[in-house]
């Protein structure tokens, strides 16, 4: 996306305020963003966060992508029974 707008990794990081070594550092994968900065470089290209990782229109994860999204709800969903018993 970075590349078709024509952008240089130093135009994305000013744009998403982030460090370009760090933009580059994502793109080579030697580094997982947090969801703060997948936010920050969404929104600097003006798209959803999921469509950073589309792939010729498939979403592009991994079996522990999964896993890890699985057990991120499964959290989700059992502190919001926690809040809703309180109540």
């Amino acid at each position: 996306m970075r590349k078709t707008r024509g952008w240089s990794q130093e135009v994305l990081g000013e744009n998403a305020d982030l460090s370009y070594k760090f933009v580059g550092e994502v793109e080579r994968g030697t580094v997982n963003p947090s969801l703060d900065s997948l936010r920050k470089i969404a929104n600097a290209l003006n798209v959803e966060i999921a469509e950073l990782f589309l792939t010729d229109k498939i979403l592009a994860l991994s079996g522990r992508d999964i896993a890890d999204v699985k057990s991120a709800v499964n959290v989700i969903n059992e502190v919001l029974g926690n809040v809703q018993r309180r109540d």
